[in-house]
């Protein structure tokens, strides 16, 4: 019985999600039945990213003999989420597009939160993802159609409480932001019995589940923009900063918005 051959290393897809504190590498290859996983690598390295993700992404190719010019397609997560995060994998990602010569694609960070569960569900999901102390990102959607209900917002806990009951009796939340309030959304849940709170298992995408969303972004050969939602912490303390280093704060807010506006 002859042995199949198996498929060269090349055309891969790479998507990479650096969002939260995990970062998630994965590397598909397009064959005729779709695209197949090949390899995934995640590591827990908050604010950390760019030391693992180009050795961690050489050491996968090293495995198969080859290097990354076999890379024809990058898609990456872009928010929101850590804004370290986000940059460092971005950064990486326009790197590697820019060396290789091969387009990018954003991918929406609570949409694939959202998608992981979509399937089984049958009521609102709440996908509520951890933005600094009391505020979370938030976005709902239908199940299992993943049609949006509620858009993307930063909101304070009393604010998300408010938007997710006035959205029905029933719902599934997940994400980071549980995590971080678990006092306050078990209080929500037990006042309000048909909201579910979902395990940390779909706090993160699945190696699976985001190659399928890499498969289907909207490639360009462009920069990707990132999803930010709310300022940074830098941007809101931008007086007390500019105080400290003996500048005027007006001043400072001014270029702020001078170099926002080009």
């Amino acid at each position: 019985m002859a042995i199949p051959k198996t498929r060269p290393v090349k055309d891969l897809l790479l998507a990479m999600a650096g969002a939260e504190e995990r970062l998630q590498l994965v590397l598909g290859q397009p064959g005729p039945d779709g695209c197949t996983l090949l390899a995934s690598r995640q590591w827990t390295v908050p604010g950390q990213s760019v030391r693992f993700l180009v050795p961690g992404l050489h050491a996968v190719l090293d495995e198969f003999g080859v290097d990354a010019t076999v890379i024809d397609r990058i898609a990456c997560v872009r928010g929101p989420g850590s804004f370290t995060g986000l940059r460092l994998v971005l950064a990486a990602a326009e790197g590697l597009a820019a060396g290789l010569g091969v387009p990018l694609a954003g991918i929406d960070h609570l949409p694939l939160l959202a998608a992981g569960p979509a399937p089984l569900a049958s009521s609102p999901l709440h996908v509520l993802t951890y933005a600094r102390r009391g505020l979370i990102y938030a976005q709902s959607f239908d199940a299992p159609s993943l049609k949006e209900i509620a858009p993307l917002a930063s909101l304070g806990l009393d604010e998300a409480a408010e938007r997710i009951t006035t959205l029905g009796d029933t719902g599934l939340l997940l994400g980071s932001g549980l995590r971080k309030n678990q006092a306050f959304f078990a209080d929500l849940a037990a006042a309000n019995p048909g909201l579910v709170l979902l395990d940390e298992t779909w706090d993160v995408p699945s190696p699976d589940l985001l190659l399928k969303a890499a498969t289907k972004a909207a490639f360009a050969r462009e920069s990707i923009d990132p999803i930010y939602v709310r300022p940074s912490d830098a941007e809101d303390n931008l007086e007390s900063i500019a105080r400290k280093r003996g500048l005027d704060p007006a001043e400072a807010r001014r270029r702020l918005d001078e170099l926002r506006d080009k």
